[in-house]
């Protein structure tokens, strides 16, 4: 089985230190390029823009009385439910 990990750089080096004293693991590191990092943090910052965007204009959209939003007690619920079946 191969499984991909993601792990903060700080936190790699002792992370893979534990994993190399597992007999059973082969450790084959991909490296990724600054570029492609680059543009991961740009996805990321557009989507966490186009979300805030969503979330504004339904804030505006409940206000002028178009949207009934959920409240928090009613979103905790629906969590709730969701992990416990």
């Amino acid at each position: 089985m191969q499984i991909t990990l993601t792990v903060p750089d700080k936190k790699a080096d002792s992370f893979l230190d534990v994993l190399r004293h597992i007999s059973y693991v082969d450790i084959q590191p991909i490296k990724v390029s600054k570029k492609k990092k680059k543009k991961q943090a740009e996805d990321s910052a557009e989507e966490f823009y186009e979300g805030l965007k969503r979330a504004v204009h339904d804030v505006n959209e409940h206000i002028a009385g178009r949207l009934q939003l959920q409240t928090a007690e009613e979103y905790l619920a629906e969590l709730r439910s969701q992990n416990s079946g």
